[in-house]
């Protein structure tokens, strides 16, 4: 198949190439202009040519990510994911609901609320985690991961229990008498820190929960007058730790920003002339607001107050055991053919490259495009979703993620995306989840330039193997999402052109 190149195109050749293919140049962006008439091909690299095998690369970025992780569980190929939440703490703007506005406000509950928009294991078994406070506020200036320490300090409830599959109705159409209504999903989780015991209807029964804590600080919050500071609320609570109780490994729960997440005070004025029945009780609150609170109404991520989520994962007794040492890989024939991405605990795949000395520099031949195709396993995904994306990171030979100097910060090497600097570090190649609807789709990443930067030694060093990967330091996702590649069909597809 014949179509038009410009003459002035870089010759590169690749010697052992030998025709496997043609495609037409819409499909591959190579028709360009001028009067050569040339024909383009491409060869598939597989294996042996390309060595695969996973690895892990950590820590993950966290810090301030579109979600943050509670929970534990247990599953057959990457052992027991404990996440835990760390979280700094920020007053509410609407002053006017502080209980010193009240003559005699009396507190009925504190209960820590949060929105969530997936669980990975069990929904239907109740969440039961443990909330602490911090010994300090998380640090404006420092960096926080997946394997940050930060010290907790007192206990505020243990144990803590809510649902995960709580349903609410909605209405739909208010045109019709009565108003037409749905059922859906309630996706918020309730950890109730105190509670006054409720005798009568409609909230009995419901025993009392005691917090010498928060009676405490809702002391505090009715002598702050006017206006309770972000400094007051410092020095009362420095910030918050949500863990998954001992004894709950069902399931990890993911926050997101479409819920503003809070430690609210529900209370009442008791200065009345007659008790007012419960069911006629008019309650008032207070927020003091954590996680995403300003990116979830839109705002920039930045104003956020602090949080990150730390991960720890035990690999004993796994196929993937070895990985407990990041400068090991396990190699596809161990795992059955197979290779593994996920997010969150840093599992990627680690494609090395062999016979790329063959690519010699002919005069004639030109690379056209080059692009990395990684199919997933089909019907391997069951309990974590594919990975909507995969970027590829350059690597030692001991997975060590190498570094280069921009702008006299340190900075990961990620391939850069097609026709940008590949020295550069802002426009990372994205692989994108193609035919997703199919039995088996595929991650492509083109790495045209990248290829012709790799041959012509102008990397400022050359990487052992490049590995493959669900999220890079500069992502804002964290999920626990996972794919299984299919290890014997990854392969790095080249088209190339002769005059």
């Amino acid at each position: 198949m014949n179509w038009l190149t410009s003459r002035s195109a870089p010759i590169v050749a690749l010697a052992a190439l030998a025709l496997a293919g043609c495609d037409k140049g819409t499909d591959l962006n190579v028709d360009l202009p001028d009067t050569t008439s040339i024909s383009t091909e491409y060869t598939e690299y597989k294996d042996p040519l390309l060595d695969v095998a996973t690895v892990r690369i950590a820590p993950v970025q966290t810090l301030k990510t579109d979600h943050y992780l509670v929970g534990r569980l247990t599953d057959n190929v990457a052992g027991t994911t404990e996440a835990r939440a760390f979280l700094n703490v920020v007053t509410g703007s609407a002053n006017d609901s502080l209980p010193a506005k009240l003559t005699t406000p009396v507190l009925d509950s504190v209960v820590l609320v949060m929105g969530f928009d997936n669980v990975n294991g069990s929904a239907t078994t109740p969440a039961r985690f443990d909330v602490s406070s911090l010994q300090a506020p998380l640090d404006e200036r420092q960096a926080y991961n997946s394997e940050s320490v930060t010290p907790i300090g007192a206990a505020l409830g243990q144990n803590l229990a809510s649902r995960l599959d709580r349903t609410v109705q909605v209405v739909t159409d208010t045109t019709t008498k009565p108003a037409t209504t749905k059922t859906v999903a309630d996706q918020t989780l309730r950890l109730v820190m105190l509670r006054a015991a409720a005798v009568a209807a409609p909230f009995a029964p419901a025993p009392a929960v005691a917090s010498p804590f928060f009676t405490d600080f809702f002391a505090k919050l009715r002598s702050a007058g006017t206006s309770f500071t972000q400094t007051r609320l410092d020095g009362l609570l420095k910030g918050l730790a949500i863990e998954p109780s001992a004894g709950y490994s069902s399931g990890i729960v993911s926050f997101g920003r479409s819920y503003n997440a809070r430690l609210a005070f529900f209370f009442h004025d008791d200065a009345v002339a007659a008790p007012v029945p419960p069911k006629r009780r008019h309650w008032n609150s207070y927020s003091v607001f954590l996680g995403p609170v300003f990116s979830s109404a839109g705002g920039a991520a930045a104003s956020d107050p602090r949080y990150y989520t730390s991960l720890k994962n035990n690999l004993t007794g796994t196929p993937l055991s070895a990985l407990s040492d990041a400068t090991q890989a396990v190699t596809a024939i161990t795992l059955n053919g197979n290779s593994y991405v996920q997010e969150g605990i840093g599992l990627g795949t680690r494609v090395t490259f062999k016979g790329l000395d063959k690519l010699l520099i002919t005069p004639g031949l030109t690379i056209n495009r080059a692009e990395l195709r990684a199919p997933i396993k089909p019907f391997s995904n069951s309990l974590y979703p594919n990975p909507q994306y995969l970027y590829a990171l350059e690597v030692d030979a001991n997975n060590k993620v190498l570094q280069r100097t921009v702008n006299f910060l340190p900075s990961d090497r990620v391939v850069q995306a097609d026709g940008t600097n590949q020295l550069g570090i802002s426009n990372p190649t994205v692989g994108n989840l193609v035919d997703a609807g199919t039995t088996q789709p595929y991650y492509n990443l083109l790495i045209t330039s990248y290829l012709q930067a790799y041959l012509a030694n102008k990397l400022e060093g050359q990487p052992t193997s490049l590995v493959l990967v669900p999220n890079i330091r500069t992502s804002t996702a964290l999920s626990l999402n996972r794919a299984v590649l299919d290890a014997a069909n990854i392969s790095l597809r080249v088209y190339y052109s002769k005059r």
